[in-house]
């Protein structure tokens, strides 16, 4: 019933535990297809070992093209009547593929969805879809689903998450929008896939219950830029080809403008690859008040922060007097520098930088400094800068 699709790309140290919690499922009827993209560690092996062990486990072995072409090659091999994916170097609930198929012949819908867990370390965090657990038939998706699927009005909070890996989708509504992802996309690539899909479907269910583990490590949280020009193109190849999509769905809903707010959010954290003349301005983009050669506390280690980070200390744009968070115990286990805020003197006169992306959680921490700190000293996303037709042209995202 089920085809279980898992990329697999030199992911030796995590793979056992992602295929072992596959064949613990107490949903059997699954096929487990591991696709080996070219790697050239010792995945290929656990792949086929695993495979002698269960023969419900079928292993593909291709050329490096990606991790949407390791999606194709399974989705073309699979043979089940419902598609879940699984990143290899993540795991899931037993029960997970139980519950999903449950909800998705009792409610008679297209994609199931449900929660998960941020594992870092032996941090775990719950994170849950921004839409209410229940049903959404068509109506309700044009009415409460759609006008905030991606991102409603604030910069930036989640709808509906991208990921292909937290839903089961009914074969016949996905195929078609993983065919059509292009190939050249490696940042983005689940949203090319799951927005347009979720559009044309008749019904979805939204769990609140987490089932899958999405494994954090600093190398993933942030990846290196090896070429700027090639992340560029990739980017403008992302925005570009989706937009052109969503085009031809407006009849059904507009979701432009939320692709727009997207594809800014994945661009921010990487301005400095991606944002052409970065190195020329004056200020800390995109926090206008912060001229180039302040002293800094920046607070926030999250993806955006460390990147802000190590941007900072490489060029010396601005100096990091301190760097905290109050997950700090965390991020010290994962070997970064990062400080407990309350180390922090009410009397500090260097200003405050908050690295975080998420309009909500940035904004309670800004009310919250507002209490110990002067408002001039503090500084957030300045919005207008973002959103300015300076920046989506640097950025190459300009609206048409």
């Amino acid at each position: 019933m089920i085809s279980v699709i898992v990329p697999v790309y030199n992911i030796e140290d995590y793979l056992p535990r992602c295929i072992e919690s596959l064949m613990q499922q107490t949903f059997s009827d699954l096929e487990i297809l591991l696709v080996d993209d070219g790697s050239t560690d010792n995945s290929p092996s656990i792949c086929e070992a695993y495979r002698h062990q269960d023969d419900r486990i079928v292993v593909l072995h291709k050329e490096n093209g990606g991790v949407v072409s390791a999606r194709k090659a399974g989705l073309k091999a699979a043979r089940g009547t419902y598609i879940a994916y699984v990143d290899g170097d993540d795991w899931i609930e037993p029960d997970m593929y139980e519950r999903m198929y449950q909800k998705m012949t009792e409610q008679t819908v297209d994609v199931v969805m449900c929660g998960r867990y941020e594992d870092t370390g032996d941090v775990q965090k719950e994170v849950f879809h921004g839409i209410p657990e229940g049903r959404y038939g068509k109506q309700e998706l044009l009415q409460k689903v759609y006008p905030r699927m991606i991102a409603g009005d604030t910069f930036f909070e989640w709808g509906l998450f991208p990921g292909v890996w937290d839903k089961l989708f009914r074969r016949e509504c996905l195929e078609p929008f993983q065919m059509a992802v292009d190939e050249r996309i490696v940042m983005g690539e689940d949203a090319a896939c799951t927005y347009p899909c979720l559009l044309h479907v008749e019904a979805i269910y939204v769990m609140r219950k987490c089932l899958y583990h999405y494994r954090q490590t600093t190398v993933s949280m942030v990846k290196k830029i090896q070429n700027y020009e090639r992340e560029r193109e990739q980017f403008r190849v992302l925005y570009q080809t989706v937009n052109k999509s969503l085009e031809h769905y407006i009849h059904i809903y507009d979701l432009r403008e939320q692709w727009l707010k997207y594809v800014l959010f994945l661009m921010i954290p990487r301005s400095d690859g991606l944002y052409r003349g970065y190195e020329e301005l004056e200020f800390l983009f995109p926090f206008s008040g912060v001229k180039k050669g302040t002293n800094i506390i920046l607070y926030g280690a999250g993806t955006y922060g460390q990147r802000l980070y190590q941007f900072l200390e490489r060029t010396g744009f601005c100096h990091v007097t301190v760097w905290v968070d109050r997950n700090f115990r965390q991020f010290r286990r994962m070997g970064l520098p990062v400080d407990n805020p309350a180390l922090i003197s009410g009397g500090v006169k260097d200003a405050i930088v908050i690295a975080n992306t998420y309009e909500r959680s940035r904004n309670e921490l800004y009310q919250e400094l507002l209490k110990k700190y002067p408002e001039k000293q503090i500084h957030k996303m300045d919005e207008t800068v973002i959103f300015s037709e300076d920046s989506m042209r640097a950025y190459g995202v300009e609206r048409e």
